[in-house]
């Protein structure tokens, strides 16, 4: 089929679905965008007609190209367009039966994944995203992940997977839930749990098998035998996702790998709620600590942490005293709910557990998130609006991919990458680049190229510091970093001291926590130091106002803080003349 017949083909999908409309006004689905997604399925899927849509296509298109092609665009209207699309299939004969239900169950698959939830309705228009819900800036990150076929590789050897899999097997061959479990090597604790994964994932899939094999000759007691509501007995077999884990593509095991980690962060606990009767805690949300491990992947949480985290959120409408009676009694009977969890996930490959950290410090085991799960998780939140660039290789980063992770990295990311950079790169070159970058930047970046200078090229620095003596934003810097290499007093200025305190604490502002701002000012102006204050005011530094207005706010020193206000009035006035 070439472009003019896909041309038709959207005529007339978006034909059937104006005439669907006008028979369901309350159903809201934007044709433009049903044929967008039939546009992108040619393009991008070679799928020119709703008629030959394959296993999987769904799923790919809802989970990467549209996403990828469209990230503005509501997932919700994509949601139901692909859902008229495939009736729209149906509907002029395109497809049987048997396979527009094969479809829609897939559709019901990728919108799992999709919104990172299982069995939840469509998201309402006014559900926050990952990056509203979290509040997360606009960029995070840069981060460094595995090359997409060592994370498949990864996927491919998660043990709580591979159960769920030989269960589905087991069963799909005919052996009752215990035979199988035995056959997979399932415990009988963890077989709820391993049963609905491979449900939930697509490894098996229940039919109603309603043929009727009987003569007419049957009895009534035998009829009677069926289900009273005359749907026939339930037969297992291979669901959709059984040969796309571990045997598929790479995209295909990340797709089904991602699956069961949002179905373990969103069902898990509160289907062991669900089991066991349980009607006082509400498990529903408790993974809510999952976003911001990723945001410390480096460092990681400790499990105290996460438990503490998990018990307020599941508590929530409860009184205090009632929310840690529930919370104890729970633990108690079914293990702490933070532990229990994270055991199924490092089942799944997406955390590890330092034990060696429980011994060595007060505070216990530490979680941190594998690449595999960093990597899942990145894709949501790109998918929500957050820029969150990969890195490349150390040899191939430039002095201004550094000072990104330096300035916006997750916590600890820098720890790592600034050694592997300094090794990439002889120091001098490595110097002399960086100060290239610091030179005409911010002060935020100025200063984050200026600590990593001192940390990890020290007197092997000296050259290239030289070279910009004559820099106007760096040159105070360079003669400070060269009479300290040397071991030698600074000559510079109250003034130029002035300028520098200005430079070096605005390098901090809107990047750190109020600690953190706090600490700085405090190092750089003493408890009643008032004089650097009154010198920072009339220096000229484009940061000037805003570094007097921190100080102002944020020193502990009275004398200082009202010195600072007192300044920041000269300031702002020679700003604005």
């Amino acid at each position: 089929m070439n472009s003019d017949d896909v041309r038709l083909t959207a005529v007339e999908l978006t034909s059937y679905i104006e005439d669907y409309l006008s028979d369901e006004p309350e159903f809201e689905v934007d044709p433009a965008v049903a044929t967008t997604a039939l546009q992108l399925l040619a393009d991008e899927c070679g799928v020119r007609d709703p008629g030959e849509l394959a296993d999987g296509d769904v799923t790919r298109l809802l989970l990467q190209v549209y996403p990828a092609a469209r990230p503005d665009d509501d997932p919700n209207d994509v949601v139901n367009a692909v859902d008229l699309m495939i009736d729209f299939a149906f509907d002029s004969e395109r497809i049987d039966e048997g396979r527009h239900a094969t479809l829609l169950g897939e559709l019901d698959d990728a919108e799992t994944a999709l919104f990172g939830a299982l069995d939840r309705p469509r998201l309402a228009e006014n559900e926050p995203d990952l990056k509203t819900l979290y509040n997360l800036p606009d960029r995070l990150g840069p981060i460094r992940l595995p090359a997409e076929d060592e994370l498949a590789a990864a996927a491919r050897r998660s043990p709580l997977l591979t159960q769920a899999r030989a269960l589905a097997a087991s069963v799909a061959d005919g052996h009752d839930l215990a035979a199988a479990a035995d056959t997979a090597g399932v415990a009988e604790t963890d077989l709820p749990t391993v049963a609905e994964l491979a449900s939930h994932v697509g490894f098996v899939e229940f039919d109603s098998d309603d043929s009727d094999d009987s003569d007419e000759s049957d009895t009534a007691d035998e009829s009677d035998e069926s289900d009273e509501d005359g749907v026939g007995e339930t037969v297992p077999s291979a669901g959709p996702a059984f040969d796309e884990w571990p045997g598929g593509d790479d995209d295909d095991v990340l797709t089904v790998w991602g699956h069961a980690l949002n179905t373990l962060l969103a069902w898990s606990l509160p289907a062991d709620a669900d089991r066991a009767g349980e009607e006082t805690l509400d498990f529903t949300g408790t993974s809510a600590w999952f976003v911001p491990l990723l945001l410390t992947w480096r460092v990681g949480l400790p499990v105290r942490a996460i438990s503490d985290m998990m018990a307020d959120l599941a508590t929530d409408d409860l009184p205090a005293d009632d929310a840690d009676a529930a919370w104890r009694r729970w633990s108690a009977e079914h293990g702490d709910p933070a532990e229990v969890l994270l055991g199924r996930l490092a089942g799944l490959g997406a955390v590890e557990l330092d034990e060696e950290h429980d011994s060595a410090s007060t505070e216990g085991t530490l979680v941190r998130l594998t690449p595999l799960a960093a990597a899942s998780l990145r894709g949501e939140l790109v998918a929500s609006g957050v820029d969150m660039p990969l890195l490349p290789a150390p040899e191939d980063m430039t002095a201004a991919d550094l000072i990104d992770v330096a300035t916006h990295g997750l916590d600890g990311e820098i720890g790592v990458e600034a050694p592997a950079w300094f090794t990439a790169h002889p120091p001098l070159d490595g110097a002399r680049a960086l100060l290239a970058v610091a030179a005409d930047a911010e002060a935020s970046r100025r200063a984050e190229a200026v600590a990593l200078l001192r940390q990890y090229a020290g007197a092997d620095a000296e050259a290239a510091w030289r070279e910009v003596l004559d820099s106007a934003n760096l040159q105070l810097h360079a003669r400070l970093e060269i009479a300290a290499l040397r071991g030698e007093e600074t000559d510079l200025s109250d003034g130029e001291l002035a300028w520098l305190a200005v430079d070096t604490i605005a390098g901090k502002l809107g990047h750190h926590d109020t600690d953190v701002i706090t600490a700085v000012i405090e190092h750089i102006i003493p408890a009643g130091a008032t004089g650097p204050v009154d010198g920072m005011g009339r220096v000229d530094h484009p940061d000037a106002v805003a570094v007097l207005t921190a100080v102002g706010q944020h020193h502990p020193d009275k004398p200082v803080a009202k010195a600072a206000r007192k300044a920041l009035h000269r300031a702002a006035d020679r700003a604005r003349s």
